[in-house]
């Protein structure tokens, strides 16, 4: 087993299902499997998991968090500069994962997207809801940067960040 400073059990867990998905559909990958790749013991993972779903939560979760707090502070507001500056932290993220994107196998992306967007959508759900500007804006963009985004990943990344923050931007200047 691996131990150094920094070293997590859960993120060896986590690390090893993106590499599996890689290779296999996400409802063949089984516990063995993941537990042999991550080289951690089959308790360690039921200590940090009760389940496959759990994991794909864990690692949908980490995205639709690191998107919402982003996101939260300039979601309401139409702050062109904010909305560029987001969206290039949004698709280089996306970018610096790019390897680990692309080798992930098409249907399992779906998968983690949209449990990542149905996480976005219910932190959304939070926001106040004054007015029906507010109360389905938000959704909007979220649904479209979500959406967008995960064509792109679908489609081989073959844009440039920088093309897909001017397209989003042409959508989201409008709303």
């Amino acid at each position: 087993m691996k131990k150094n400073e920094g070293y997590s059990v859960k993120r060896e867990i986590k690390d090893a299902v993106m590499e599996l998905m890689a290779e296999k559909r996400y409802m063949d990958i089984t516990v063995t499997d993941i537990v042999t790749r991550a080289g951690v013991a089959r308790a360690s993972f039921y200590r940090n998991f009760n389940s496959i779903n759990d994991v794909i939560d864990a690692i949908s979760d980490e995205m639709s968090e690191e998107l919402l707090e982003d996101i939260s502070p300039i979601l309401l507001r139409s702050d062109e500069r904010k909305w560029r500056e987001f969206l290039f932290n949004h698709f280089y993220r996306i970018a610096r994962r790019q390897k680990q994107m692309k080798k992930i196998r098409f249907e399992n992306i779906s998968v983690i997207f949209t449990r990542t967007e149905d996480r976005i959508q219910q932190s959304v759900s939070l926001f106040p809801e004054d007015t029906i500007q507010d109360k389905y804006l938000s959704v909007g963009k979220m649904g479209l940067i979500n959406s967008v985004t995960k064509k792109w990943v679908d489609t081989g990344m073959k844009e440039t960040p920088e093309e897909m923050i001017d397209f989003l931007m042409s959508f989201i200047t409008r709303l």
